[in-house]
């Protein structure tokens, strides 16, 4: 059943007309590795090589994504990725409020079959989306634990900064440690 479900909302997002981006878009980019993975990440939208090959994180930030997974024992295919923002927003743009919006319910309804224990909100979008309280910079809520329903989220910064400013690496590296250690204290 879980996995019908799951099917019924793949041929959903590809029939999507909440927003404007199905105009646009080439692939609706609903995410890819393990659903039942007990570990999501979860980043902002797609950008053009993300739209090309309708997968999240294949250009150079899904490269460094990888890099930082694989030094923490995960492995892209051992977890699930996707994006707040299942469309590519036009010239790369950050996703409006009135998308993620859009987009929310089927995020939720992503997270609400197959239930992960744990989500890395990678960035300020996938974080507003996902923490219900405000906050002004990600500085101020990265590396702590909150709550999405049973969920727990840990927020850091998106690859994407990363690329802009090498120094955040090891903070990035830091939570998504945090996860692994939250991980390791359940069992």
């Amino acid at each position: 059943m879980t996995q019908q479900l799951w099917d019924q909302l793949i041929e959903f997002s590809e029939r999507c007309r909440a927003c404007d981006l199905n105009k646009s878009r080439t692939h609706v980019v609903f995410g890819n590795g393990d659903p039942r993975s007990r570990i999501w990440l979860v980043g902002e939208a797609p950008g053009s090589n993300e739209d090309e090959q309708g997968l999240p994180f294949v250009g150079q930030a899904g490269n460094l994504l990888d890099k930082l997974l694989e030094r923490n024992g995960f492995k892209r295919t051992s977890v699930f990725v996707t994006n707040v923002v299942k469309c590519r927003p036009p010239n790369n743009a950050e996703p409006t409020d009135d998308q993620k919006m859009a987009c929310l319910p089927l995020l939720a309804a992503q997270l609400a079959v197959w239930k992960p224990k744990y989500i890395l909100a990678l960035g300020r979008h996938a974080a507003s989306v996902l923490l219900a309280r405000p906050f002004k910079s990600l500085k101020e809520i990265r590396g702590q634990v909150f709550e999405y329903g049973d969920t727990r989220v840990v927020v850091t910064y998106h690859p994407a900064a990363v690329l802009r400013n090498p120094r955040l690496e090891d903070i990035v590296e830091h939570d998504i440690q945090m996860i692994s250690r939250l991980m390791a204290g359940e069992k």
